[in-house]
């Protein structure tokens, strides 16, 4: 190449005007040794932002997440929902003949007639010569099971201001008749001061002697209540969480409040679906719903304590393919897909325990309610709900690395290793341009050469006559 096509060269005036560092030290090097040094820099230059660049790209395609936990300080709280059942479905005092006979395979494991019941020493009644008609389990559940009427529960304070059964919602439960306190998302109560005067107190009556079932024929053989804390988007699935409270004591139970914001696929795993029988997707109401649809499917009616509209299941069936399909849904063999939700309230619990009540406290209950000392120790539950503190912990699921700062750690590399911004991007496609446009424009020149090749003998003859 000549002196003034090397001038001319595109390489060369991108190399000694481009913002690239190195690259014009490569042509004004005072010697070829120079110039070798400053070719091996750079090339070690580019191979090390190369190998940045390919594990920040590694990082950000592998999608991990971190963890990111505040806890949060206010002047008031929002107070969960709180459900109770007791850990017996059917009063057995408020059971009739015919209704006993019906709910026997349930109940005893084995259908039992009327004459069967009388046989073996129960009472008979108005209904000795009736039949069941179309009532149904959920009928029978309702009627029969537990309630909180004032004579059963005859205590209930919320902030030491009395609350009564129109403050509880009814629902249905694997324990029958449940109650929820502060079930109305849209009119939440909140608690303003921490302490448990501040929160809920409740005292049960659990009738203990008034429990009809029996852990050899798939019953409960605990006594007491089941009491669940819980968000009140969530339905609640008594059988596999909440407290367990006994009676003769009063249970202080301290609740912590943790809100979850879990990060979309492919960063994350959580998903927030649309439920058939439940407005806001939890992971309790998919459960639900999936162990309905399993029992359906197999049994081809519903238990009363799952939703569907299906026919309802009678207690034979119940007692047989109903417990049958669930205990394969627990065990895993019948699976559930219910993905994580992208936002959910947890409360955690803490229990205490003290004796209740005192000698002033029982000498007034047994004055004003007619309740021996001795009963109030068996069938007493006394429980108190509150908020050990006015703060929640918040839990968020965060990209590891997101696009912003993928292109942040890609520039500082890119300034770090050779001294590059997006502008020398400009600056390399301008270059790549040029060539372009030199490379099309010789092969237009090129190709009318090939067609006009001068005439050599003409132009010697020319020559020859002018010099002659």
């Amino acid at each position: 190449m000549s002196p003034q096509e090397e001038k001319e060269s595109p390489e060369k005036e991108f190399a000694g005007n481009t913002t690239l560092h190195g690259l014009n030290r490569i042509v004004i090097a005072p010697s070829g040794y120079f110039r070798a040094l400053w070719v091996l820099a750079i090339l070690a230059s580019y191979s090390g932002f190369s190998y940045m660049l390919s594990s920040m790209a590694i990082d950000y395609f592998s999608y991990d997440t971190i963890t990111d936990t505040k806890l949060q300080f206010t002047d008031s709280l929002p107070f969960p929902a709180v459900t109770i059942c007791n850990m017996n479905m059917f009063d057995a005092g408020k059971l009739t003949l015919v209704e006993t006979s019906y709910l026997s395979p349930y109940l005893y494991g084995t259908q039992l007639d009327i004459p069967t019941l009388l046989a073996i020493g129960f009472n008979p009644d108005d209904t000795i010569n009736s039949t069941i008609g179309n009532i149904t389990l959920q009928d029978i559940v309702f009627q029969n099971g537990f309630d909180i009427n004032p004579d059963r529960m005859s205590l209930c304070f919320w902030k030491n201001e009395a609350c009564t059964y129109l403050n509880f919602t009814h629902s249905y439960t694997s324990f029958g008749n449940c109650y929820t306190f502060n079930s109305d998302k849209s009119n939440t109560l909140w608690q303003t001061m921490e302490g448990h005067g501040n929160g809920l107190m409740v005292f049960v009556d659990v009738r203990a002697d008034q429990y009809t079932e029996s852990y050899f024929s798939g019953g409960n053989s605990e006594i007491g209540l089941k009491l669940l804390v819980h968000d009140q988007d969530e339905p609640p699935m008594m059988e596999t969480q909440g407290i367990a409270l006994a009676p003769g004591s009063h249970a202080f139970i301290g609740v912590k409040r943790t809100v979850y914001e879990n990060h979309v696929p492919p960063w994350g795993v959580c998903e927030d679906r649309q439920l058939e029988y439940y407005d806001t997707y939890t992971m309790n109401g998919c459960y639900l719903e999936c162990r309905s649809k399993h029992v359906i499917a197999n049994c081809s009616c519903r238990p009363f304590s799952l939703p569907g509209k299906a026919p309802l299941c009678d207690p034979g069936n119940t007692s047989t393919c109903v417990r049958t399909v669930l205990a394969r849904v627990i065990s895993g063999e019948l699976k559930c897909n219910c993905p994580v939700p992208c936002s959910m309230i947890k409360y955690s619990t803490s229990v205490s325990y003290a004796g209740w009540p005192n000698v002033n406290t029982r000498n007034y209950i047994t004055q004003l309610y007619g309740i021996d000392k001795d009963y109030m120790a068996e069938n007493g539950v006394v429980f108190s709900v509150f908020y050990e503190q006015l703060n929640y912990q918040k839990i968020r699921e965060l990209k590891a690395m997101d696009g912003g700062q993928l292109a942040s750690n890609i520039g500082g590399m890119m300034g770090l290793f050779i001294g590059a911004s997006l502008l020398t991007l400009l600056e390399v496609w301008e270059y790549l341009w040029q060539r372009l446009k030199g490379f099309l424009g010789k092969q237009t020149i090129r190709g009318p050469r090939v067609h006009a090749e001068p005439d050599n003998k003409a132009e010697g003859m020319h020559n020859a006559t002018f010099y002659k």
